[in-house]
């Protein structure tokens, strides 16, 4: 009776002690350069309104400013639709993003 429980303690012992080492390396993983814990921000597309993680995002810098776009093809989109503002071209009465 007495080996069960020294057994049934032990494998306890075993798991809390897997389960410290994969938390801990989990956790790591969710820091920064500096060290602080990286937060999730979401962020909306200026393109398409899509909201995604800003980690996840392409990044640009348009007219001084960074911009970030859900994918490469919003990026694209919105560069189209800057030059075609600025030619004038404005059928569908769309302000110009400035």
């Amino acid at each position: 009776m007495i080996r069960l429980l020294i057994i049934g303690l032990l494998i306890y012992l075993g798991y809390r002690l897997i389960r410290n080492f994969i938390g801990s390396a989990e956790s790591s993983q969710n820091v920064d350069g500096n060290g602080g814990p990286r937060e999730a921000e979401l962020i909306q597309d200026p393109q398409c309104g899509a909201y995604f993680l800003r980690q996840r995002g392409v990044k640009a810098e348009i007219e001084g400013r960074t911009v970030y776009f859900c994918g490469q093809d919003c990026l694209n989109a919105y560069i189209a639709h800057l030059k075609n503002g600025r030619n004038g071209d404005n059928r569908r009465g769309e302000e110009r993003v400035s």
